[in-house]
């Protein structure tokens, strides 16, 4: 399908049947869907278009793309906490545009939590759940890596496993393109070339972010695209009908409201978006949930590094530049394989393991600053002198100038992505300036990330590396923690007193009662921590709902 896909702003119109705000995967399959049920759709996204061959690949350009007040359209948005900071995305396709593909299924389990409502119980213990994970995996492409196995990052956590009793090691399913040619809605893709770029966004075309699939697929359906829209609340009329107010930004300006008019309006600007602009719209006169902006989940995150090991990993991204002198190492997607602790424990005390490749933009920072780390604050897992010697050496290659050998500490070490199951407590709050931050006093002493921290040192000393902490939490101060999937803040709930929406994913009116037409379809409703990736859960349930939502919809 040609491109661009954003509709020329004069092409809004002032009043649609359904309004949905953000284009991630709650907002893009909700869209699709409504749209191939005949309903007048337009989609509005606060971020820019990126096709790909536009993301940034160096340091500066990353930087430049950083999401501020300076760059309201940065692709890049980083949310300092209290006690837990966020990373995530912003542009047509949401997080989609920047995340590490995993399209990874929870555990059963995670279903029987009396926090789901009993239908969502119900469906997962039937399989009807499943119908819905299995429709998202063939919109979004899903397949694990073909050679994965034949990666020195993966034979390096392979080899970390098999010294991990009650463990699962295995290839992940993956939201990329392996092949070349139009892919089943009509887009051109390209093979994955393993430069390990997914996470600063991919110029290859290999990547099946929502840009590849569920988008262009609403824009054959008819849904309208509006980008650099950013929705401050939602104001609801006698009539039961909504005005959804807005601004047009540019980069370095932010627009004067203007009011759009929605008999129907969907929220999916992600946990954090979504809760940002109810709290906003319950300041301006909206009953909501007195839960609202709490039950916030981090899933778990956490980080960790073994470095300059004895084993060649390869993690060293080096963009879409094929025949490069970095591209000889093989980096893979951003992930590719995973190891899973202790599988017959209880469901809250398992861990998820992920390799993790470094993008070609982060790879000269990384390999001049993990060195200051290892000295600060690493904890060595080897001894020796001759080994000592040979650490020092990898790490002065790493300080010399022009491309990074492979031959460097770098190109020797792991980074890991962990998740398990928090308390799930977090709660997301507006500043006075009408932002929104996550606070969570003393969540970084739940006894799970002192468990991830034992087990990632672990796997350093199965490696002979040293063993750097989550930096954030190590190194800067103050133990925080950062997520890149933040969940609930609008959580799925039998009632408003122990939850926001019902399991169609109506907004509660605080009182009892539901406000007909006024939806959240993201990650804000999901009420628990899943361990795992969390992307094919919430396309699974955006699916379900989209698919009764028909049914509930404001003429």
């Amino acid at each position: 399908m040609p491109e661009p896909l954003a509709n020329p702003p004069g092409e809004m119109k002032p009043e649609y049947q359904v309004v949905v705000i953000g284009s991630g995967y709650g907002g893009a399959i909700t869209a699709a869907r409504l749209a191939e049920a005949g309903k007048d759709v337009c989609i509005l996204e606060r971020g820019k278009e990126w096709i790909p061959g536009t993301f940034p690949d160096s340091l500066s350009a990353i930087a430049g793309q950083v999401r501020s007040p300076l760059n309201r359209l940065g692709l890049y948005e980083f949310v300092p906490g209290d006690d837990v900071d966020v990373f995530k995305g912003s542009g047509l396709g949401g997080t989609s545009l920047i995340n590490a593909n995993v399209a990874i299924r929870p555990d059963p389990e995670l279903f029987e939590d009396p926090r789901w409502p009993q239908s969502i119980r119900d469906a997962a213990t039937s399989g009807v759940l499943a119908t819905f994970y299995d429709k998202a995996s063939v919109m979004l492409g899903v397949n694990p890596h073909p050679t994965g196995l034949s990666l020195k990052k993966v034979q390096a956590l392979q080899k970390g496993a098999l010294t991990v009793p009650d463990s699962a090691f295995g290839l992940l399913d993956v939201a990329v393109s392996f092949t070349n040619g139009p892919n089943h809605v009509g887009v051109e893709q390209k093979e994955c070339i393993n430069c390990g770029d997914c996470v600063t966004g991919c110029n290859v075309r290999a990547k099946n972010t929502l840009y590849m699939n569920y988008l262009p697929f609403a824009k054959q359906k008819g849904v309208a695209i509006f980008v650099h829209i950013e929705v401050s609340h939602v104001e609801k009329n006698a009539d039961g009908t909504y005005r959804v107010l807005f601004r047009r930004n540019t980069a370095h300006n932010q627009g004067a409201i203007e009011v759009l008019k929605a008999r129907n309006v969907v929220l999916a600007s992600g946990t954090l978006g979504s809760s940002e602009i109810l709290l906003r719209s319950k300041e301006h006169g909206l009953a909501v949930s007195p839960r609202l902006g709490k039950g916030v989940s981090g899933n778990g995150d956490f980080f960790g590094i073994a470095y300059n090991g004895g084993d060649v990993t390869d993690i060293m991204g080096f963009g879409n530049h094929e025949g490069s002198p970095r591209s000889a190492v093989i980096a893979g997607p951003t992930i590719v394989s995973t190891l899973r602790h202790d599988r017959s424990q209880p469901f809250a005390s398992r861990i998820t393991f992920q390799d993790l490749s470094i993008p070609l933009g982060l790879v000269d920072v990384t390999r001049r600053a993990l060195p200051k780390l290892a000295f600060l604050t690493g904890q060595d897992t080897d001894f020796g002198f001759i080994d000592r010697i040979q650490e020092l050496a990898a790490m002065g290659r790493d300080f010399l100038p022009g491309d990074p050998s492979p031959q460097g500490a770098l190109n020797h070490s792991m980074v890991y992505l962990v998740m398990g199951i928090d308390s799930a407590q977090g709660e997301i709050v507006l500043n006075s300036g009408g932002t929104v931050k996550l606070k969570w006093p003393g969540v970084a002493e739940e006894p799970i990330f002192n468990k991830m921290n034992v087990k990632i040192r672990e796997q350093a000393q199965v490696l002979g590396s040293t063993f750097i902490e989550n930096f954030r939490w190590s190194f800067l101060g103050g133990r925080n923690l950062i997520t890149v999937h933040p969940l609930g803040g609008c959580s799925i709930a039998e009632t408003s007193d122990q939850g926001v929406v019902d399991d169609r994913g109506r907004v509660f009116d605080g009182s009892g009662g539901i406000h007909g037409g006024l939806y959240v379809v993201d990650g804000a409703i999901v009420p628990t921590g899943l361990g795992v990736n969390p992307f094919m859960t919430i396309s699974a349930l955006a699916e379900l709902i989209a698919e009764k939502m028909p049914q509930t919809l404001a003429p």
